[in-house]
């Protein structure tokens, strides 16, 4: 099963409400231990089940990091891709997929461009690192810009 996770605005987020609200998008067991982190660059806070930090959140610290317009990060991991996508200094997309090999992560990186109208020619997609072959990574180039992994 994916990560079990949601983004609160920070001026919306309550602690008291933390486990409902993520109850709204996600089945959380009895008893199950909910956290939540701060994310200062989408004035929102991580609200998420169990003890391990989703990927999502190093993603999201990471945005800062990238330069360009469209930023784009990926992670592959357990058979989940993990994706977050920004324009500029807005979060458009967070969110995990299963996704049990590469071909199935690059339809769902390729769904959501699509539905955020970004073009991937003028894109680099970054990934996390370690999560994905150089081979792999060179393949991307025939569909992005540039394709790196984010250190």
């Amino acid at each position: 099963m994916a990560e079990k996770f949601t983004l609160v605005p920070s001026e919306l987020f309550s602690e008291e409400t933390a486990r409902e609200t993520l109850s709204e998008v996600v089945l959380l067991e009895e008893g199950e231990p909910l956290s939540f982190l701060d994310v200062p660059f989408c004035q929102a806070v991580l609200v998420y089940a169990g003890q391990r930090r989703p990927a999502v959140y190093d993603m999201l610290m990471s945005l800062c990091k990238i330069r360009h317009h469209n930023k784009i990060m990926a992670s592959i991991s357990d058979d989940v891709l993990s994706l977050v996508v920004a324009q500029g200094d807005r979060l458009q997309f967070c969110n995990c997929f299963k996704a049990g090999d590469f071909t199935t992560a690059l339809y769902y990186i390729f769904m959501v461009l699509k539905k955020l109208q970004i073009n991937p020619e003028i894109s680099t997609l970054y990934f996390t690192s370690g999560n994905v072959s150089q081979e792999q990574l060179t393949s991307l180039f025939r569909y992005f810009k540039s394709a790196e992994i984010l250190q």
